[in-house]
């Protein structure tokens, strides 16, 4: 599999960031996704899994979030609040057998914030808690 380019601005500079609608999840909440510097989290995920046995299974985690998105329920093998105690912005996990997309929740929907594979999932959350503050404070200020 293709190394990922990093999606988060260098230490002398803050990402910039942007807000895309997912256009292939119909769904009655808006189903948007981070885009870092210009890159979109998902085009970027989707590069990475090109060629390999992983493309179906990516597939299968889009529809699950337009399943969530549409109000429907779905079990914790599948789709799991990963909020910790005390934090004000939901945070959740699109689980397949080998991959996961992490988002956060929105006033009108859910915004995808990192994609990746479940033997990296313990850096990965960390990364998404990282891109998800630095989002946020963007927002607060205003980008």
């Amino acid at each position: 599999m293709k190394k990922s380019p990093s999606l988060v601005g260098t230490k002398h500079s803050m990402p910039k960031f942007a807000l895309s609608k997912v256009k292939t999840i119909n769904a009655k909440q808006a189903v948007h996704e981070l885009e870092i510097d210009g890159v979109k989290v998902l085009d970027a995920f989707e590069n990475q899994l090109t060629g390999t046995s992983f493309q179906s299974e990516y597939k299968t985690l889009l529809t699950y979030i337009e399943y969530a998105a549409n109000n429907g329920s779905l079990p914790a093998t599948k789709f799991k609040d990963i909020t910790p105690k005390g934090e004000v912005v939901k945070e959740y996990e699109f689980k397949s057998k080998h991959l996961r997309i992490y988002a956060i929740k929105a006033s009108n929907g859910k915004i995808i914030v990192l994609c990746g594979l479940k033997n990296n999932q313990k850096s990965d959350i960390t990364s998404f808690r990282s891109i998800k503050k630095q989002f946020c404070n963007a927002i607060k200020v205003g980008k």
